[in-house]
């Protein structure tokens, strides 16, 4: 994802996401007197400091506004395709006055609706034997009976662990294409423009637009419905360590954590200086509190943490 503040000079902007977090407090004349002779040393500054005094509204205003009333339209009772893409400034923060659920029938084809907040994860038990897991911020519609075992996924991430049912095959229908399966463990996560499927046992066949492919164990592929990708060899279980509650990174860039962190929290992560946002972690982290797992990704990064209404920086 690309970042507003790498546009222009980065050692200014980080300098005025720095003055933002500075003044959020109770700064003192000396500190109010040094922050006006700094944005009188250029325009750039002054562009930079608008820039990061609008992160704090845009987070709090029109994108989250909009992603709520998509989200809303997607999971009415025809359930749509095209989910509006994460903002610039927000990072998968979608469904936040949303939960809950609604049964349509009881008998014969059943239809449901299931989704998760930011931060919320949801498992659940399918009419056939299978089960599924929904991540954070995700939203998934459902379709079983004596002709069809299909779930339909609208938004996020979703794990499911298909049960052997005789001849139906399981599947799921998705933005970018659809996945056909019998006995397998996937995950598929819709993010961006792209999404993401990713294979922990049996096998996954694709049919999109741009192919078909068939994925087997500890296999991922990058797709949308133009491109698929270069079939990758991954360690499923790690990549789909939040069904168990964890978030697993391997040398990971801080900044790429920090766009991961951003799908489970509402608001922005952001991570201050070239060398913080480049500086690779490895860890292992739990999802159930989520504040304290900032605080341990500040402390491995030997970083400071700000916590800002809706932002958050590591600096």
């Amino acid at each position: 994802m690309p970042d507003r503040f790498r546009s222009r000079n980065s050692v200014v902007d980080d300098e005025a996401i720095d003055w933002l977090v500075r003044l959020g407090g109770t700064p003192s004349a000396d500190e109010r007197q040094a922050f006006s002779q700094w944005c009188a040393r250029s325009p750039a500054h002054r562009q930079a400091w608008h820039q990061a005094e609008s992160l704090l509204q845009a987070v709090a205003d029109t994108e989250l506004a909009r992603e709520h009333k998509q989200l809303v339209r997607v999971l009415a009772a025809s359930p749509a395709r095209g989910i509006s893409r994460r903002g610039l400034l927000l990072g998968g923060v979608s469904a936040a006055a949303l939960a809950g659920a609604g049964v349509l029938g009881l008998s014969g084809t059943v239809l449901a609706d299931q989704r998760t907040a930011p931060g919320q994860r949801l498992q659940l038990a399918l009419p056939d034997g299978s089960r599924a897991w929904l991540n954070t911020a995700s939203a998934v519609s459902m379709q079983f009976g004596a002709r069809q075992r299909q779930l339909a996924l609208d938004a996020g991430e979703l794990f499911v662990e298909v049960a052997a049912a005789g001849p139906l095959p399981f599947t799921v229908n998705a933005r970018d294409g659809q996945l056909r399966s019998r006995d397998a463990r996937f995950s598929l996560h819709q993010r961006g423009g792209h999404s993401v499927l990713t294979v922990l046992s049996g096998v996954v066949e694709l049919s999109a637009i741009a192919g078909t492919m068939t994925l087997a164990a500890n296999q991922r592929l990058v797709f949308n419905n133009s491109v698929l990708g270069l079939l990758e060899s991954v360690d499923a279980a790690a990549a789909t360590a939040w069904i168990r509650g964890k978030l697993i990174f391997n040398q990971q860039a801080l900044q790429d954590i920090a766009l991961e962190l951003e799908r489970y929290l509402r608001g922005r992560v952001v991570v201050v200086g070239d060398r913080l946002q480049q500086l690779r972690l490895s860890g292992v982290f739990a999802l159930d509190d989520l504040p304290a797992l900032l605080r341990a990704v500040a402390a491995l990064a030997d970083a400071e943490l700000v916590n800002l209404p809706l932002l958050h920086v590591i600096r």
